[in-house]
């Protein structure tokens, strides 16, 4: 973890407005403090001797909004070391099938999205359209995927044109809302999402993937493939999600049916090795 040094520290004026308790004030101005010095995910926020002089508040004050934005998982407080920007993590329980937005709103922390790409696909370099039969019109939508503001992975999702009108999901509303959830856009329109099957995979970051995560090239990365079928088990989209590593849990739950172990490890094999070879 590191420090940031070299910065001024000229008093910000609190939010005083009516209703709004001195330690929340605080716990704002702490964030604002935090954007403006552009931290980083394990900076050090300054001590709170520090913030006590910098807002002109108590120390019980200062603890209680660093409280507040340990409980939204925004610093990480340790003894004897001080306050840090946290490192997002997040855990998702398999088999429930949950948007990213979703995902993140359950770990208590705030979805937000960065739209990167919105174009046609071309099928001939984007080798995770073949999963639609050839005569379907596709859209590749990439988004970088943040909690509350700090990357954690790039997803690249294709859809076919029927998908994009039911659900809104233009680039015009992609551009005014970068975090629009598809899952809700389609469930709002009456869609009925059914299941989807995933394939996980280690590996390192490429340089594209690295600068949009900004991290360096060769971070260890996992790559996640989703197929999620809709209505009468057709394709709604196809999904490759580039996580960071270190701040994704995936938690399985598994039961043992004896009489079909052998043959599902079959099965499960012979798909992996299709999806491998498209």
């Amino acid at each position: 973890m590191t420090v940031r040094k070299g910065m001024s520290l000229q008093r910000p004026a609190l939010d005083r407005r009516p209703g709004l308790a001195l330690y929340a004030a605080v716990e704002e101005a702490v964030e604002a403090l935090i954007k403006e010095r552009r931290l980083a995910p394990g900076d050090a926020l300054p001590a709170e001797q520090e913030l006590q002089t910098l807002f002109g508040v108590s120390r019980a004050t200062v603890r209680q909004a660093l409280g507040q934005l340990e409980r939204r998982r925004i610093v990480e407080r340790h003894q004897g070391r001080g306050t840090f920007l946290a490192i997002p993590t997040m855990e998702l329980s398999l088999p429930q099938l949950t948007g990213f937005s979703e995902q993140v709103r359950a770990r208590g922390m705030r979805p937000t999205s960065r739209l990167a790409e919105y174009r046609a696909v071309n099928r001939s370099r984007d080798r995770d359209a073949h999963f639609f039969p050839a005569n379907t019109p596709l859209v590749r939508i990439t988004r970088v995927r943040c909690a509350n503001d700090i990357p954690i992975g790039i997803l690249i999702a294709y859809l076919p044109q029927e998908i994009v009108e039911r659900a809104g999901f233009t680039e015009a509303s992609l551009r005014a809302d970068p975090s629009l959830s598809l899952y809700r856009q389609l469930e709002a329109a009456g869609v009925r999402i059914r299941w989807a099957e995933e394939y996980l995979r280690a590996r390192t970051a490429d340089r594209a993937e690295a600068r949009f995560l900004g991290v360096k090239a060769g971070t260890p990365v996992m790559d996640v493939l989703r197929l999620t079928r809709y209505d009468s088990d057709r394709l709604m989209e196809v999904v490759r999600t580039v996580l960071l590593g270190d701040r994704y849990t995936f938690i399985a739950y598994l039961e043992r049916h004896p009489a079909a172990a052998g043959l599902g490890g079959l099965v499960t094999h012979a798909r992996e090795e299709e999806v491998a070879r498209r």
